[in-house]
């Protein structure tokens, strides 16, 4: 395969640390009620599969899902918590910290094609995350700005238009299974899945490529084009 002239990728996952971050704030709310021995990669993990099930109901403001579901996923488990909880959780999310390879990995990347992100969050939301990442993209798909979450396709659609390039010409890479790998391949883009959990695969859905982490995926994007380059020159030598 020639290298995509665009790589769009899931942020809160692939490049900043979702998982890590949610467990570090419930985490910090459980100690403000006297609880230090939680299970908060459990509560974690519940709280996503809730999240995962009210975004799909209608698009609401991402803060407002984040406020609206820790309540079920502490309530579930019979954690305490507050109002303020729920304001400080929904507030956290734009200062989220990346993985410690995804900047140099994306910087390599942009020598070699455009990056994009298509993410489920808000455009206040992301101008912060993208803050801390520290790279410039060369665009930025919201679901604020698609009205509505992956796994929706709307998302995907708005950003080939913004490209003006065709699916084949991109490559979808991401951590969420459901949310990026499922609706990449169901509208017919290439896939990486960069599974940096060592997940087993939810649904039967086989992506193009399975790395694990963004150092090895740079490496595979910089392969493709260190190939077609060479392609081209064994052509010109004809």
């Amino acid at each position: 395969m020639a290298a995509p002239k665009a790589v769009t990728f899931d942020n809160f996952g692939t490049i900043i640390d979702w998982e890590g971050e949610i467990q570090k704030q419930f985490k910090k709310i459980l100690a403000k009620h006297g609880i230090v021995d939680a299970d908060v990669k459990a509560l974690q993990r519940h709280w996503e599969n809730r999240q995962f099930d009210y975004i799909q109901e209608k698009y609401r403001p991402y803060k407002e899902v984040l406020r609206n579901t820790l309540p079920m996923a502490f309530n579930d488990f019979g954690y305490p918590f507050t109002e303020e909880d729920c304001i400080e959780f929904s507030e956290s999310m734009g200062k989220w910290q990346p993985f410690a390879d995804s900047r140099e990995a994306l910087l390599e990347l942009k020598k070699y094609t455009k990056i994009v992100l298509i993410t489920n969050t808000d455009d206040e939301i992301i101008k912060e995350s993208v803050k801390q990442i520290g790279v410039e993209f060369d665009e930025i798909i919201t679901a604020e700005q698609a009205g509505a979450y992956k796994p929706s396709h709307k998302g995907f659609h708005l950003a080939l238009d913004r490209l003006g390039l065709d699916k084949s010409e991109v490559l979808h890479a991401g951590f969420g299974f459901k949310y990026d790998v499922v609706p990449a391949t169901e509208l017919g883009f290439k896939t990486c899945w960069i599974n940096r959990q060592g997940e087993v695969r939810p649904v039967d859905v086989q992506e193009t490529y399975l790395v694990g982490d963004m150092a090895t995926f740079t490496l595979l994007i910089k392969a493709m084009a260190q190939t077609e380059s060479i392609k081209w020159e064994k052509e010109l030598v004809k």
